[in-house]
């Protein structure tokens, strides 16, 4: 599977002015993606195709992450605003029971009893995570940031994205 966002790469398109928030959007709209191709080899039983999903999804989490954590968390951990910084205490939080649950999946195999709940408590995870900081972090960000510095934080997380190993199967 690629990378949706290599297009996006800077020198190739003009969306390298996209801002950080939006880069992020992009990868939320990835990670939903490969969430429903997940529930839909789940609805059908496609053990093999489940699997390879799951570790799409795991590899594409791992470069949001490292985008967010790296990159986004840092500068609005720096605002002038309480509530930015509880919101990044948060997801960080968020973040560490999704890894849990990636690792107790990545234990199990597809055709395990359990292994269909924690995808659905892992799918309800992220959803959550994605939610919240597109309501609430996301705005927070653009209140407090210029839009040059939205878009040069966009251009350092295009340019950590491209010195990570690319999230194909």
């Amino acid at each position: 599977m690629m990378d949706p966002l290599l297009h996006l790469q800077p020198g190739h398109h003009p969306e390298d002015t996209l801002d950080a928030t939006a880069v992020l959007a992009h990868d939320h709209q990835h990670l939903r993606r490969l969430l429903d191709e997940l529930a839909a080899a789940t609805a059908e039983r496609a053990f093999d195709r489940k699997k390879a999903m799951f570790r799409a999804l795991k590899a594409a989490l791992d470069v949001h992450a490292r985008l967010e954590e790296d990159v986004f968390y840092p500068a609005v951990m720096k605002l002038r605003s309480a509530v930015a910084r509880v919101q990044v205490k948060e997801a960080l939080e968020e973040y560490q029971a999704v890894d849990s649950i990636v690792a107790e999946i990545d234990q199990m195999e597809p055709d395990e009893g359990e292994y269909d709940a924690k995808i659905e408590g892992l799918r309800a995870s992220i959803e959550h995570h994605i939610g919240e900081e597109e309501r609430a972090m996301f705005a927070e960000a653009r209140n407090h940031l210029t839009d040059d510095r939205l878009q040069a934080l966009g251009r350092q997380m295009m340019s950590l994205r491209s010195s990570l190993p690319p999230t194909t199967e």
